[in-house]
């Protein structure tokens, strides 16, 4: 534990000093560090923020539940929509030691000058600093992260050299592994810590068969399950793949029903646990996870034991169509299963994941999709990746590692056969000198009265016990040697995948597919990949001769090497990367708007409305978080700004939002894509019908439009005041 501490530390001090270097946060302003904060960044700090200002700390939960800023004039439960629960935790934590943190000792400030155009800021540092501790605590989940992997390669591989190995590897792939370092407070980054734990306690699971052990890591893997799915709105699908990979290996039969179960009751409490923290959130109530653990969950109840013992090769290919048969009922019934519940609840809310997914394979396209799927990380996996991964050689080790497993499993299972086939043998050889010696025995003449007492009891008849004993077995033996006689199935029996190495490898199978379909998701493949590099050192699994042994650590020296030379080479690019964080025209923006600006709505792109949310504490009508149906139609009205569409058609659309402002973006106009991701193409690809118009943000830029009147312009923002027709002012009459 000591040496996955000392991991954990070098990693949290490795990333927190390459996002200084990247921003230079510790001479910025609160302002310029919150706009640092970008997109769904700022969105879930705004969370934060709130917890950490409102008093008492019950108002600033009563504030979330009914959250009337991020989607005006609607209330939203937070918790409920979104998952928050890590800013809820992180702020509960400086609330309670906020008397101890705001003192000389842990908070010191500043002032920093800037260029001649702009006034000096005051900074501040240290953790009682509420943004820099709620960092803080993201380095430390970011170093949980290699303590879990080493850990975990600890496992696996049965030696600590293996656990190194492995964090080596994720070092000299740092850049495919996260982006904590550049997007410190994204889901994910949050999350994988605890799913590298979930992954650790599972392999133990499968492994540890002491019962003393079994209820501790019941209830650690529960937990952890449903602190996964707080923290992280995809953990779902995760999840749903290590269902299926362990409804598989029971179907392989290399786990039994019961280690299934045990293992579908630790999703159970998980998955109701998470579904009353979220409030009852209908996306995981309606989640193909659910179904899918709710088909199993039945499965294991009532048809576990219709399975057909294999003797000959007749009922292995049975057995074999009956399991292809089973999955495909299974993966039926749970789409079957989920449509019922979305149907009954009414919910669209995972329909753009389809969509995407549907868009990947086809020619379909919509302003969702697009959306999606022009960002880069929504792209697919590229080969850049991949070479990196090789270059490393974190792929080649992965694949040399699953090749000697496979060969030392058929190995192991060969040479089984070959001692109970030998044991056979022998044991028929030593039956048939026996009864050779009982027939020489009996050629003789007997006189003696002990030979005649031994006849004389062999006359009697036995107990029916021991006819029936040796009845059963004659026919054990009869079927031993039936047995040996179909190799092939004789080497099936013997044949044995161990789970926990079976389980793994899987894993990363899973990840590598969604990898290639969402780049983003590369962070789950590589580090799965990194564990797996780990296995090198499993003395279990070693294909090398025995006469070569002794030059194991010659070979080894020859793999390390270029390893680290790769390790020293991206380290050090990394840590030379400086840049320095700044952006005048929003904090021109922002302040405008928290000087002049009156009580009323925003709305813009999703990015920008994050941040006004969380700088000035003004409502907004659309947000970035994209998983939810209204959500989505909400982005949809605002941003036909840039489409090409009447005014009146978006006056219509903003006037229904209750918004009082309309923030419109230079780079979002007049900006041009080179793979058709301009605004203006996508908006042309989903409304072909208004492609001879021209685009409304032009026309709202360049000309005097009814409804829209400007009240803020710089190089990059403009903002219009939209006319609320609901007002009328009417002159007075007088009577004469």
């Amino acid at each position: 534990m000591s040496s996955a501490f000392a991991l954990a530390y070098i990693h949290y001090r490795y990333v927190s000093n390459l996002f200084e270097n990247d921003r230079n946060f510790s001479h910025l302003s609160d302002l310029e560090r919150e706009m640092s904060l970008r997109t769904e960044m700022g969105f879930y700090y705004s969370y934060y923020k709130t917890i950490v200002e409102e008093r008492p700390f019950i108002a600033g939960i009563s504030k979330l539940m009914y959250d009337r800023l991020v989607e005006y004039p609607k209330e939203v439960n937070a918790f409920n929509r979104f998952n928050i629960h890590p800013e809820v935790i992180i702020g509960a934590v400086y609330r309670y030691f906020e008397p101890w943190l705001n003192t000389t000792t842990y908070r010191e400030c500043h002032m920093v000058e800037r260029d001649a155009y702009h006034s000096p800021v005051q900074s501040c540092v240290g953790i009682g600093q509420p943004i820099l501790f709620y960092l803080e605590a993201v380095w430390w989940l970011a170093g949980l992260t290699v303590a879990a992997l080493f850990l975990h390669a600890v496992t696996l591989s049965e030696s600590i050299f293996g656990g190194i190995l492995a964090v080596l590897q994720y070092f000299a792939n740092h850049t495919e592994c996260t982006r904590v370092q550049w997007a410190p407070n994204e889901r994910e980054n949050l999350a994988l810590p605890l799913l590298l734990l979930q992954g650790w306690l599972l392999t133990l699971q499968l492994r540890v068969k002491e019962r003393s052990n079994a209820l501790q890591l019941q209830i650690s893997i529960f937990f952890i399950n449903c602190l996964c799915l707080l923290f992280w709105q995809f953990t779902q699908f995760i999840f749903l793949t290590q269902l299926a990979i362990y409804f598989v290996m029971e179907q392989l039969r290399i786990i039994d029903v019961k280690t299934l179960s045990i293992f579908l009751h630790s999703h159970f409490c998980g998955l109701h646990m998470a579904v009353l923290l979220l409030q009852g959130n209908d996306m995981l109530k309606s989640s193909l996870y659910t179904s899918f653990f709710l088909v199993l969950s039945a499965y294991c109840m009532f048809f576990s034991s219709l399975r057909v013992k294999v003797n000959n090769r007749v009922d292995l290919l049975v057995e074999s169509w009956l399991v292809l048969l089973r999955v495909c009922i299974v993966i039926c019934t749970s789409f079957y299963l989920k449509k019922l519940i979305s149907d009954f609840l009414e919910v669209q809310e995972d329909s753009h994941v389809w969509d995407i997914l549907y868009s990947k394979f086809t020619d379909y396209k919509s302003f969702h999709t697009l959306i999606y799927t022009c960002s880069k990380v929504f792209d697919f996996l590229p080969w850049s990746s991949v070479i990196n991964m090789c270059v490393s050689f974190l792929i080649p080790m992965v694949l040399i590692n699953i090749y000697s497993v496979l060969v030392t499993s058929l190995t192991h299972a060969a040479e089984e056969c070959t001692k109970k086939i030998d044991k056979k043998i022998s044991s028929i050889e030593r039956d048939k000198a026996s009864e050779v010696n009982e027939e020489t025995d009996d050629s003789g003449i007997e006189n003696s009265t002990e030979t005649k007492v031994r006849k004389r009891k062999q006359s009697l008849p036995k107990d029916l016990d021991v006819i029936d004993k040796e009845i059963k077995e004659k026919i054990e033996k009869q079927d031993q040697l039936e047995e040996t006689k179909d190799i092939l199935i004789f080497l099936l029996r013997n044949l044995q995948l161990e789970p926990a190495v079976f389980y793994n490898i899987a894993q990363m199978v899973a990840f590598g597919i969604m990898a290639v379909l969402v780049m983003r998701l590369k962070l789950l493949f590589a580090t799965q990949l990194c564990l797996l590099s780990s296995l090198m050192l499993n003395k279990n699994h070693y294909i090398i001769p025995k006469g070569v042994s002794k030059y194991i650590p010659l070979l080894w020296l020859l793999i390390l090497a270029p390893i680290v030379r790769v390790l020293m080479y991206r380290v050090s690019q990394e840590m030379s990367h400086i840049g320095e964080f700044s952006d005048y025209p929003q904090e021109e923006l922002l302040e405008w708007i928290v000087r002049e600006a009156g009580s009323g709505a925003f709305a813009g792109s999703m990015p920008v409305l994050a941040t006004v949310m969380l700088c000035t504490r003004k409502p907004i009508v659309a947000h970035p978080h994209y998983e939810h149906l209204e959500a989505r139609q909400r982005a949809y009205s605002v941003y036909k700004v840039y489409g090409r569409f009447t005014a009146e058609e978006l006056y219509e659309e903003l006037t229904k939002l209750k918004a009082t402002y309309l923030i419109v973006e230079t780079k979002y106009c007049y900006g041009r894509s080179n793979n058709g991701c301009s605004f203006g193409e996508i908006w042309d690809i989903e409304a072909p019908a208004t492609v001879s118009r021209p685009q409304l943000c032009h026309t709202l830029l360049t000309e005097s439009v009814d409804h829209f009147y400007p009240v803020f312009r710089n190089q990059l923002y403009t903002v219009f005041r939209i006319h609320d027709f609901s007002v009328r002012y009417m002159p007075r009459s007088f009577d004469t």
